[in-house]
């Protein structure tokens, strides 16, 4: 079964609620029992001082004391048949006013009066409260001496003062406990109120077209939930993003590959219908031409492909810009001894090291050599230079080609320009692939005319040398 945040947060809610009630009653028993008992003993108290003021001073006449005695014995039934406003509570009261006992006896010790069911206790000397347990029952006592030297005494069992606790205190806390079920359904109905905007979330997502990857708005979205729905809108925007990527990756290939195949196919059937093997092999020449250019067409598309902005961003490291160099050079030796071209590379930095991708920066330098090489002239030179501006390294690639015209040098970073009249065999990718890597390493391409030889290009990227502080980060 799946996790429920709803039930989740209803039931620990609940349980907190009952832990705080269980305290409530645990502290409402300590606390009642605390304020009922100094209660209890005043209405004793008040009854004692009540009894001592109506007693007469000829206490001691035989015919009042008979009379006290007959009125005391009725009071007790007497009270059955009054009326009281809350029959609810009536039982309580009976059951109070019988377990209320007093006794009183005169200056000489002999009883003047007493209740029906008051015990007879042993003597007690001051006036104050005394705990005694009489016959196995506990008795709560006040014993008072008036100014005649005749004693009051009070007494009321502990288990009717507890039964009065008790009875106080389980009211209460019935009411406590009757309120957790509207408790727990008035919690039931916030929280599903609160994750609202939740499941008008994913209705709106569920009700979306399979293409939509617009970011879900979130003028509405609580503030708990605002980094999910943040990354969510970031998940749609790179999802986008490589759709864009594939769907222009498909339409590159389409339009570039469609002429060189076309060209292939006019080759070979040229080739099938010539009988000599001189013009058919000139033919399969030519057909072979076409398949390497082709096969750089889609190495250079793959490559573009991959570069996008969002390729190696999470994969830099510290490395050693000069070893990438090195790298390079070494596989394009063969390329420039074909055209007999001089290929030298100077590294002239005291720091060369860079935060960047090795992967992504090998093609950076790869394609810069490479158009050098390709674009120079038989027996010229190709010179590879590495030094620090600053706090900055830069890499020069220097060759003795036609160049490029200042007019074009900012469209031949775009996708597929060729500069008119080039005869080169190239795609229009290279310097694409280039401009988007330094992106990545935000670093900054330039292209410059070879002052040194009258002729030719000067292609420089200026890095970001890392610092101390970046080492120690």
């Amino acid at each position: 079964m799946s996790p429920s945040i709803k039930r989740y947060l209803l039931a620990n809610l609940l349980v907190g609620v009952q832990l705080a009630t269980l305290l409530a009653v645990l502290s409402n028993l300590y606390l009642g029992y605390k304020s009922v008992r100094p209660h209890l003993d005043a209405q004793m108290v008040v009854m004692a001082y009540t009894i001592n003021t109506f007693l007469a001073e000829d206490i001691n006449n035989e015919v009042i004391l008979n009379k006290l005695h007959q009125k005391t014995a009725e009071y007790v039934y007497a009270i059955q048949d009054v009326r009281y406003d809350d029959i609810s509570y009536l039982d309580d009261l009976h059951t109070s006013l019988d377990n209320i006992q007093f006794r009183v006896y005169a200056a000489d010790g002999h009883l003047i009066a007493a209740s029906p069911s008051a015990p007879t206790l042993p003597a007690l000397g001051k006036t104050g409260f005394y705990n005694i347990k009489h016959l196995k029952k506990n008795w709560r006592v006040f014993n008072l001496h008036n100014h005649s030297k005749e004693r009051i005494v009070i007494m009321q069992p502990h288990d009717i003062r507890l039964f009065i606790e008790k009875n106080a205190n389980i009211r209460a806390i019935v009411v406590i406990l009757l309120t957790i079920p509207p408790l727990g359904i008035f919690i039931w109905i916030v929280i599903g109120r609160s994750l609202k905007s939740i499941i008008q979330t994913c209705y709106e997502i569920r009700q979306r077209a399979h293409n939509n990857l617009e970011p879900i708005p979130t003028n509405a979205i609580p503030i708990e939930i605002m980094p999910l729905i943040q990354e969510l809108n970031n998940l749609f925007t790179r999802l986008q993003d490589n759709f864009l990527r594939e769907k222009r990756f498909a339409g590159d290939a389409a339009h570039e590959l469609k002429t060189p195949l076309a060209a292939l196919k006019t080759h070979a059937q040229v080739a099938e219908k010539i009988d000599n093997i001189k013009g058919m092999r000139a033919e399969l020449r030519k057909v072979i031409e076409g398949v390497n250019r082709a096969s750089h067409t889609v190495d250079q598309l793959l490559i573009l492909s991959r570069t996008m902005p969002d390729a190696y961003m999470h994969e830099h490291v510290l490395l050693s810009l000069s070893d990438v160099i090195t790298s390079c050079v070494a596989e394009l030796v063969p390329d420039a001894i074909s055209k007999n071209i001089t290929l030298s590379y100077d590294n002239e930095t005291n720091d060369d090291r860079i935060f960047g991708h090795y992967s992504a920066l090998s093609i950076l330098v790869r394609n810069i050599v490479d158009n050098a090489i390709r674009y120079s002239f038989t027996d010229s030179k190709v010179a590879i230079r590495l030094y620090n501006i600053d706090n900055h390294v830069m890499l020069e690639v220097m060759d003795q080609g036609p160049g490029i015209p200042a007019d074009s040098r900012d469209r031949v970073f775009e996708r597929f320009y060729r500069v008119v009249g080039n005869e080169q065999n190239g795609t229009g990718l290279g310097l694409n692939i280039v401009d988007q890597i330094a992106r990545l390493h935000q670093a900054k391409v330039s292209l410059l005319d070879n002052e040194q030889n009258g002729h030719g290009l000067v292609v420089r990227v200026l890095f970001a040398k890392t610092s101390t502080t970046d080492l120690v980060s």
